[in-house]
């Protein structure tokens, strides 16, 4: 009798059992290798003049996934009448606004790392300053991602009047040629030119001028443009200073310098760099290292 008792008690403890082990959690699966693009973007304002209007966009694209992207594709949304100015670093289409990384170190966005930097300059058709523009943009990868939650971005810009400063080689010559310098030593006459490539003026404008030692200052400087310099020389370096250049205009110094003697043939650099106290339409130094040859 008492065997027979037991087999029910038995019975029962195997099905706790089963039981129990059911509820156990199952084992972790791990995520999938996918990779994640993410889009930064940014934008200049809208540099509007008479007739027209552009501004530079940029666009990053980091891989923050665990794998490679094989591949990389932007596709713009701009206002209407917009277009594609130039060659972009990557393959656009100048229709449907749609660009491909395909140059450099490929189409493959390695885990970690970021595809080639995009910078693309679109005209716009010319509106009141101070409208507001808008410009999105989608990036995709054949690849399935972990995420596309990052795949978008969008920035605003507005139509402004905004100077933007340029060197000019020469005011007849896009050259740029080296300054000569006479082997037996005295004076030359270095010039130096700057232009407003921009919609707005300058408030002022600002020259600094570096140079070896043993070359120094030799009198007081000239400009053919008309504009009034005021300057500070000190040994290896010249400070000067104008006021407004207007959209269009062209501004001049030639400053007077006196070298040693040299071996015909040989050269040394002046460094130059124009700038002003006006925001910029783009973050770029008009900067140069003029060649001087002894002759």
């Amino acid at each position: 009798m008492s065997l027979r008792r037991t087999r029910p008690f038995r019975a029962g403890l195997a099905l706790l059992a089963v039981a129990a082990g059911a509820l156990l959690p199952a084992p972790a699966v791990a995520a999938p290798s996918r990779p994640d693009l993410r889009l930064t973007m940014s934008a200049t304002v809208i540099m509007t003049g008479d007739t027209r209007a552009q501004t530079v966009v940029s666009a990053v694209v980091d891989n923050i996934g665990t794998v490679a992207a094989p591949d990389v594709t932007i596709a713009f949304q701009l206002p209407a009448g917009a277009w594609i100015i130039g060659d972009p670093s990557w393959q656009c289409d100048y229709v449907t606004f749609v660009c491909t990384d395909v140059y450099y170190g490929g189409p493959e966005v390695p885990a970690g790392g970021s595809a080639e930097p995009l910078n693309i300059y679109f005209g716009m058709p010319v509106q009141p300053i101070g409208t507001v523009e808008t410009i999105s943009a989608t990036i995709s990868t054949s690849a399935r991602e972990s995420t596309t939650a990052n795949n978008t971005g969008q920035v605003q810009t507005t139509h402004s009047l905004v100077p933007e400063l340029q060197l000019v080689a020469a005011r007849d010559d896009s050259v740029w040629r080296d300054i000569a310098v006479p082997a037996t030593g005295g004076q030359f006459l270095p010039e130096f030119l700057v232009t407003n490539i921009g919609s707005g003026p300058t408030e002022d404008l600002r020259l600094v001028v570096q140079w070896p030692a043993g070359v120094t200052n030799d009198g007081a400087p000239t400009s053919d443009t008309g504009t009034i310099w005021q300057c500070d020389f000190s040994p290896g370096l010249g400070v000067c200073t104008a006021g407004p250049l207007a959209p269009g205009g062209l501004a001049s110094i030639t400053i007077p310098m006196s070298a040693p003697a040299g071996t015909p043939g040989t050269t040394f650099a002046i460094g130059s760099e124009f700038s002003t106290s006006t925001p910029e339409w783009r973050d770029e130094a008009s900067a140069i290292a003029r060649t001087c040859r002894y002759v």
